[in-house]
């Protein structure tokens, strides 16, 4: 294979990054340079630095894991990510970025999530122009298509109104249905599941690839004799439009009906309220509430349990978290929303239930204490899902095929 030139743009980039859509970037970034091409990664320090107040550790900007950082430089203005929400473009970050495109002269420009950093995704002359919709950006100024009050947004409208009330500054480029790629940009669209694709669709972006996401693989599953075949884990954010109060609901609902224990991982402004409701609900001796941790003790958790819960309300896209508990053969109960519905299905040993619905999920919870000695049948089951589905190679294969049509 020709050996090509890649540039990813994302505001976030492991350590300076807040969710799964960084994380993919560096997935892609290193598989990508395992295969023998040339990758440098654009990103912004700067809006982790606001948000978590302070760096997670020094950023050299060198080599790693193969790949070229280049972070944004500091300019000590903050009001500059504001600037870029509301007006859809900031002068110093494309400035910043034109010059490393002038420098490295790419083959390929990928974009990923770059509100409040460069804006609107646009096309470079001699490159091929990507853009992957991790969320719902390009038709929701909150990108994640929820109402104050987590209603679920439908129909995006007044979004200026939604912005203010959130408390959030108003995208004031979206004015008049603007979109935020024009179908003439010639930047070619990349949707992780039919679900993205088609809410996208409906207000008018171009998709040109429905393409999943996948993780990196950790080895063989576990053998059942070394699960907790009486756990559970939840593993995310400790907020609302995740569901995590629905799992905390329907776990004290059902306890007397099973046997499991519960780990929930994560933090969020929901921690505080969670352990409360396990302490009057008796739960303290089967429900454990750590915050986050170190990446491998989560893992070990995640590993040995029985399956993993993602009860999420909002329209998830193509989560990670599932495809990581696949990929070590950990089965999962979801919700049946966005794009979850499309992956979390029971040739994987999994189960939905419908979103936000408690009682549901006591039952699936009840039934999997029914049948937990058929573990080692769904891990199989999850672990085969992966393998055909959501590895690097099956990723890579359609993503150079996106290429090449692009």
């Amino acid at each position: 294979m020709e050996t090509l030139k890649f540039l990813l743009l994302s505001t976030h980039f492991p350590p300076y990054h807040l969710g799964g859509d960084a994380i993919f970037v560096q997935y892609l970034s290193e598989e990508l340079a395992k295969r023998g091409h040339d990758v440098h990664v654009f990103y912004n320090p700067a809006w982790y630095q606001l948000l978590r107040k302070g760096d997670p550790k020094m950023d050299s900007g060198q080599g790693w894991q193969g790949v070229t950082r280049h972070p944004m430089t500091k300019s000590g203005r903050r009001y500059e990510p504001a600037l870029a929400l509301s007006f859809g473009w900031s002068g110093r970050a494309e400035t910043e970025l034109s010059s490393l495109v002038s420098k490295l002269k790419p083959d390929v420009v990928h974009w990923h999530n770059t509100r409040g950093f460069i804006g609107r995704p646009y096309s470079f002359s001699g490159s091929s122009s990507l853009f992957t919709a991790h969320d719902y950006t390009l038709i929701c100024p909150r990108s994640n298509l929820l109402k104050p009050g987590m209603r679920l947004c439908e129909e995006p409208r007044l979004c200026t109104v939604c912005c203010l009330r959130w408390r959030k500054p108003p995208h004031l480029w979206r004015t008049g249905r603007r979109r935020a790629i024009h179908p003439d940009a010639g930047v070619k669209v990349i949707a992780p599941s039919e679900y993205m694709a088609s809410r996208i669709r409906r207000e008018g972006v171009e998709v040109h690839e429905v393409l999943r996401n996948f993780v990196p693989d950790p080895g063989n599953a576990l053998g059942q004799s070394d699960r907790d075949a009486d756990t559970l884990v939840y593993l995310g954010l400790l907020e609302r439009h995740k569901g995590v109060h629905v799992l905390a609901d329907a776990f004290c609902s059902s306890s007397k009906k099973h046997g499991f224990k519960l780990w929930i991982i994560g933090d969020g402004s929901l921690k505080d309220e969670l352990r409360l409701k396990m302490k009057k609900a008796g739960m303290n001796e089967r429900v454990t509430i750590t915050g986050f941790l170190e990446k491998e003790r989560a893992e070990h958790i995640r590993r040995k349990a029985a399956a993993q819960i993602v009860p999420s309300i909002w329209y998830e896209n193509s989560p990670l978290t599932v495809l990581e508990a696949f990929s070590v053969g950990v089965p999962v109960i979801s919700s049946d929303i966005g794009g979850l519905s499309e992956i979390v299905l029971k040739d994987a040993g999994s189960e939905t239930f419908s979103a936000g619905n408690s009682a549901q999920l006591s039952e699936r919870l009840v039934e999997l204490w029914s049948r937990r000695d058929s573990v080692g049948e769904m891990s199989r089951k999850a672990r085969t899902a992966y393998l055909e589905r959501f590895t690097p190679d099956v990723h890579m294969s359609g993503y150079f095929k996106a290429l090449d049509d692009a």
